[in-house]
This record gives structure tokens, C-alpha cells and sequence, in this order.
């Protein structure tokens, strides 16, 4: 089965979900700020800060840590929806690993979270050393694994699926511009400056997951009216 024949096997009560779920996938991080932010009695120290600053904050603020941590994972859980929805189609077209690299985009927000929550818990008690492993760990779990990672599988999807003319040229060449800047975040291990890569790299490998998911959704909603079409021509003959 090629990708385009995904479109043709598949109906739209059926890929409509997994297709949609990208909605949650950003809605859920763009929410973060706010909903966090509101029950936070100060801004989350940036790594690198003295460990006294993390603990303070971690110790203090449990309620934000662990509504920042749900909207992660319910952020993720839907990109784990999204990615489940395009792996038939990604394995027809040669890219069957790419969905494990979705996979494990999901499973490194996923540690960050836990790691966060874990911080807020011991915070008050844990050693400075400790306190910086878990921030750090945390950040670069959270921050480059998870958006490099999704960078790759944005760009895979992209070229895979463009070049079996399941995404037209827009949408391959969103995919290639926004899944790179992400991939570019990996830079910032080395440059401090590079770390812009990651927010934005982030949010337009986001938004093009809804844009690939409108795409398919349409293209599957086309073939299911030819092919619902094809009997009534039979009869009519």
C-alpha cells in the first residue's frame, strides 16, 4: 500500500480523531503559561540558577509544578494520538521509523515531567547537587530531546509523505522550515543564542502537525466521496 492508498483505505469517522488530536497536542502547551503561571508565587528559575533558587521555587509553588507537568503530558499524549494516526501511512511510504521517533518525543516530555514533579517533592530536603541534576535533566529532557526529536519526525513526515504526494510542496516545505529550526535547538548545547531554536522550533513543528492533520483529513474526506461515488456510477450504467 502506498501513501496515497492510506487515504483511499481509510474513512474519515475513523482517522478523524488521531488527525484532530494535534489541536490538543499545542493547545494544551500554549496553556501551560497562563494556567501555571496563575497559581506560581514567582517566575521558574532558569537552569543554570543557584540551586537555593530552584529548590525555593519547586518547594514553594507544588500546585504549579504538577499542573505544568499534567498539561505536558496531556500535550504530548496527544501527539502520541497524532503520530499513531500517520504511522500506516508513514510505513507504506519506506518511514517506519519515524513514528519511534514521535514515540520517543512523547516519552522524553514525559520524563521532564516526572522529573519536575519528583523536584517539587524533594525540593525542600534535597541536596544542591541533587536539586541541579534533576533541573537540568529536566530541562534538557523536556527542552532539546523532546524538540529535536519532534523536529526529526516533522521533517521525516514531511519529505516521506511529500514525496509519495501524500502533503503537497506547502506543506512539505512548512514541515522542512519548521521541524529544522527545531532540529537546530541541538546547537544550543554548544551556543547559549541557539537556544531561541527550541520555543519557536517547537511551536511551528506544532502548528504544522495540525496543518499535515487538516491535509490528510481532506485528502481521506475525498477519496472516501470517489470511491462512495463509484457504485452509483456502476448503477446508473
Amino acid at each position: 500500500m502506498d501513501a496515497p492508498g492510506y487515504a483511499r483505505n481509510r474513512t474519515v469517522s475513523t482517522v478523524g480523531p488521531g488527525l484532530f488530536a494535534p489541536v490538543g497536542f499545542l493547545g494544551a502547551y500554549l496553556a501551560v503559561g497562563p494556567v501555571s503561571g496563575a497559581s506560581a508565587d514567582r517566575p521558574l528559575p532558569l537552569p543554570g540558577s543557584p540551586a537555593s533558587d530552584v529548590a525555593a521555587y519547586y518547594a514553594a509553588n507544588p500546585t504549579a509544578v504538577g499542573t505544568t507537568a499534567g498539561l505536558q503530558i496531556l500535550s504530548v499524549a496527544c501527539f502520541a494520538v497524532f503520530v499513531a494516526a500517520l504511522a500506516p501511512a508513514l510505513r507504506a511510504a519506506g518511514g517506519a521509523w519515524l513514528p519511534r521517533v514521535g514515540y520517543l518525543s512523547v516519552a522524553a516530555m514525559v520524563v521532564s515531567s516526572a522529573l519536575s514533579v519528583t523536584l517539587a517533592m524533594i525540593a525542600s530536603s534535597a541536596s544542591d547537587a541533587t536539586v541541579q541534576i534533576l533541573r537540568q535533566s529536566n530541562f534538557y529532557a523536556g527542552g532539546v530531546v523532546n524538540v529535536v526529536t519532534l523536529g526529526v519526525f516533522v521533517v521525516g513526515s514531511a519529505l516521506v509523505l511529500g514525496r509519495e504526494l501524500l502533503f503537497g510542496k506547502p506543506t512539505r516545505w512548512f514541515g522542512f522550515v519548521s521541524g529544522g529550526i527545531a532540529m537546530m535547538g541541538l546547537l544550543s548545547l554548544a551556543f547559549y543564542y541557539a537556544n531561541v531554536a527550541l520555543p519557536v522550533g517547537r511551536v511551528l513543528s506544532m502548528v504544522w502537525t495540525i496543518v499535515a492533520g487538516i491535509v490528510v483529513y481532506r485528502r481521506v474526506k475525498a477519496e472516501n466521496r470517489i470511491i462512495d461515488a463509484a457504485p452509483a456510477r456502476s448503477t446508473e450504467r
